[in-house]
């Protein structure tokens, strides 16, 4: 019998999921759809190359109909609303997606630990990448044409909170750049 695979979320967890399922496709008699809002997985660990102006946006967007070319993974463009659990399905504003296994790896969101962060950026997806880069390009710009030295100074000063892998690769971003 025919067991029906949804995975929601095609970050590297789902994408890893897929993969590996379909190895065991034929002998589980699987059929496996992987369900993102986006048509391409995000390198999230090249986010500050976009960030940093090093890249363009298209280096860290593998779009999924490469990434599962040569496998019976079925790909679904859709954002995923709400979880039937008792019924078996997933369910997005135009569709319901049944299921006999659910993978769900919808990824996560920041935390800032209770620090106020309402000028602060994230680091934490494509969008984020592009916004931070607008941003510092903009301070550039006004940067070139400012008299004032306090001005230029605080246009040309980033902070960035957290040393962890994102923040120092950023930090090398902004020093590169």
């Amino acid at each position: 019998m025919l067991k029906k695979v949804v995975i929601v979320g095609a970050g590297y967890g789902g994408v890893k999921a897929a993969l590996v399922l379909n190895r065991h496709r034929q002998k589980e008699n699987l059929e496996i759809t992987i369900i993102d809002r986006h048509d391409y997985h995000t390198l999230l660990t090249e986010l500050h190359e976009v960030a940093g102006n090093r890249v363009s946006e298209d280096a860290v967007k593998i779009p999924l109909k490469d990434i599962f070319r040569y496998t019976d993974v079925k790909i679904v463009q859709d954002e995923i609303k709400s979880f039937d659990f008792k019924n078996n399905k997933v369910v997005s504003d135009s569709t319901e997606y049944a299921y006999d296994y659910l993978v769900v790896g919808t990824g996560s969101k920041p935390n800032f630990y209770g620090v106020p962060a309402e000028d602060a950026f994230t680091l934490w997806s494509f969008e984020d990448a592009v916004e931070i880069r607008e941003h510092i390009k903009s301070c550039f710009a006004k940067a070139a044409k400012e008299k004032d030295e306090k001005e230029l100074a605080r246009l040309l000063t980033f902070v960035v909170a957290g040393a962890g892998f994102t923040g120092v690769e950023m930090i090398g971003e902004l020093a590169h750049w």
